[in-house]
């Protein structure tokens, strides 16, 4: 069976074979290594377990049939989040539940728990996080999602989202008094 064979490659060895072949076997291990983090980001944006379901279905459909325009050596973990980042935002905008903001006053960004790096993902407890969170408009939720669950650096999230340093440190700062509003409040 290839998957087996192939679970161990790094992802470019996979698509440059992948594209050699057509062989979906060598994109099955895309698929079950981005599966969960790629469910977990959308969920946190749409929650909503269903929509959430159908955006990853969508978004690996995409990348599947778009891979020849991944960039070999490059992060295809990237490049994936940002097709589902996309198709979220594309299925919000749909259901015109987007909320756009104006870029804030920079202030100080939060602080960073291990708990929430994207190496510990399996221990998150998106309960009471979740709850705060969904409080949260979606441009601010977004950056907290990238930076703080799946630990991406700012220069990362700004090409990412097309955003700005200072719009990425304003965000950060609004969503962390946001946050601890919430929290206070209980």
């Amino acid at each position: 069976m290839l998957i087996k064979q192939n679970e161990g490659e790094d992802d470019d060895a996979l698509i440059k074979k992948y594209i050699a072949t057509g062989k979906s076997d060598y994109f099955e291990p895309l698929v079950e290594r981005y599966e969960k983090y790629a469910y977990i980001y959308a969920f946190s944006l749409l929650n909503n377990e269903f929509d959430a379901q159908d955006v990853v279905a969508e978004s690996f459909l995409k990348a599947f049939t778009k891979i020849k325009q991944y960039r070999l050596d490059s992060s295809f973990k990237n490049w994936f989040l940002k097709i589902v980042h996309n198709t979220c935002f594309d299925l919000l905008r749909k259901n015109k539940k987007m909320v756009y903001l104006d870029d804030l006053e920079n202030g100080e960004s939060l602080y960073k728990d291990d708990a929430l790096c994207y190496n510990n993902i399996d221990a998150l407890d998106f309960g009471e996080v979740q709850k705060s969170l969904d409080l949260l408009p979606h441009e601010l939720k977004v950056v907290v999602i990238l930076r703080y669950y799946y630990d991406w650096e700012y220069k990362t999230i700004c090409e990412f989202l097309k955003i700005p340093m200072g719009t990425l440190s304003s965000r950060l700062n609004r969503a962390c008094k946001k946050l601890k509003n919430y929290i206070k409040e209980g």
